[in-house]
């Protein structure tokens, strides 16, 4: 028996977002937008609310979205009342958009509800009605029932899950994403790589997603090196596509130890989550297949032979060709690798412990010990001890309050106001 869960509604293609504008009205009349510090791709839906005479109160956030950033964004939303959120950017973004739709009308405090470090009590009142619009092909964050936060002061990711926090509507307009920067994108490509490969692997596939990992495998491994490098149109609209197909996979499936380990790998490092993922990867993926090997789960092996006859398009491919096409992708794309953040001032040890603790790594085709997690760390990173100084990219979130319709000046309309907290 299995499930299948995601948005009631999905409307995709180019042009989506402008011919889609008139459900927020659906929904009523008092919206929170949440978008991304740069808001240029929100442009259409502020010209929207201002022209309907909406009221509205714009929020926008830059870096990975933290318990404290929900927790003290919900507090001003409260005030402000939304009867909806409509999330415009990446995944951070709908993360954050997610999140304060189920936090605004639920009492008590975000580590209530969260898992591994919070209580993880179950959403007393059902979240506030969400639209999704993605404008990176990421993390299918538009269709997924959780938002992955950090945890500052456990220093780990953790996730804000629930059925209903699964978008009302997805709106996937390709054109969002078309001009990404390279490296914005590449990262994004892997990210949606990691979640088709673990979902399809994972302890736990259906028939279904089965279907939806195997299509979104085809469509992205062609397209990534065109759209990333290229900016092709067609290749940007299947990563989009592929990306949403991946969130679909993820949520009605299981993930695996290289979301695991970038979980807990997250809150310890000044990186973005789709950089750890996509680095531990092909290790994760050798790992696995040694540990299968030993344990005779021919199951296991023929998926992951099916996933390299996917990702070459050869019939004849073997196991270790779809882990050299993963690093092959790694290499052309110039992702940073992971010593460029400082990991071996982590405790390998540490990070193998509080990866065992997280809900990812539950779905792991085959259970890995501590020792197997830590020999994983080890290989993304074999400097002996002497890791470059971190790369000076600042992850850490925060949040402005760009314009509120109960502010009687705008910043969007000429004013200068803006309130960070």
């Amino acid at each position: 028996m299995f499930q299948f869960m995601t948005s009631n509604r999905i409307v995709f293609g180019e042009g989506a977002l402008e011919n889609s504008l008139s459900l927020i009205k659906q929904y009523g009349y008092s919206v929170l937008l949440v978008s991304g510090k740069h808001s240029e791709r929100a442009r259409l839906v502020i010209d929207y609310l201002n022209a309907q005479k909406l009221r509205y109160q714009h929020v926008a956030i830059s870096g990975e979205p933290n318990i404290t950033m929900v927790e003290e964004t919900a507090m001003v939303g409260r005030r402000f009342s939304p009867g909806l959120v409509v999330a415009i950017g990446g995944g951070s973004v709908l993360d954050m958009g997610k999140a304060l739709a189920a936090i605004i009308p639920n009492q008590g405090n975000v580590y209530d509800y969260v898992e591994v470090v919070g209580r993880c009590v179950p959403l007393k009142t059902k979240p506030l009605p969400m639209i999704a619009i993605p404008t990176t092909a990421s993390t299918g964050s538009e269709v997924t029932r959780k938002a992955v936060l950090k945890s500052g002061q456990d220093k780990v990711k953790v996730s804000l899950r629930s059925p209903e926090m699964i978008p009302d509507v997805a709106i996937v307009d390709p054109t969002l994403t078309y001009g990404t920067d390279p490296r914005i994108s590449g990262r994004g490509a892997m990210e949606t790589f990691t979640h088709l490969m673990e979902s399809y692997v994972c302890g736990d596939p259906n028939p279904l997603t089965d279907m939806i990992c195997e299509e979104g495998i085809r469509k992205l491994a062609p397209a990534i090196l065109p759209a990333c490098l290229k900016d092709d149109k067609q290749a940007r609209a299947d990563l989009s596509f592929s990306a949403m197909l991946g969130g679909m996979a993820s949520t009605n499936a299981k993930l695996g130890a290289a979301h695991g380990l970038a979980a807990a790998l997250c809150g310890k490092l000044d990186a973005p989550h789709s950089v750890i993922t996509s680095r531990l990867a092909p290790h994760v993926m050798l790992e696995n297949i040694n540990a299968a090997r030993l344990a005779g789960r021919e199951d296991i092996l023929a998926r992951y032979i099916h996933l390299a006859q996917l990702l070459t398009a050869n019939q004849q491919a073997n196991i270790e060709d779809g882990i050299a096409w993963v690093e092959d992708m790694l290499d052309k794309l110039k992702l940073p690798s992971i010593s460029n953040f400082g990991v071996c001032s982590t405790s390998f040890e540490q990070v193998a412990e509080d990866a065992l603790k997280s809900s990812s790594i539950k779905g792991n085709p085959i259970p890995l010990t501590i020792e197997r997690l830590v020999y994983i760390l080890n290989q993304v990173c074999s400097c002996q001890g002497e890791c470059q100084e971190p790369a000076e990219i600042q992850m850490s979130g925060n949040v402005e309050l760009l314009y509120d319709s109960l502010v009687e000046e705008s910043p969007e309309q000429g004013g200068k106001h803006k309130s960070a907290y």
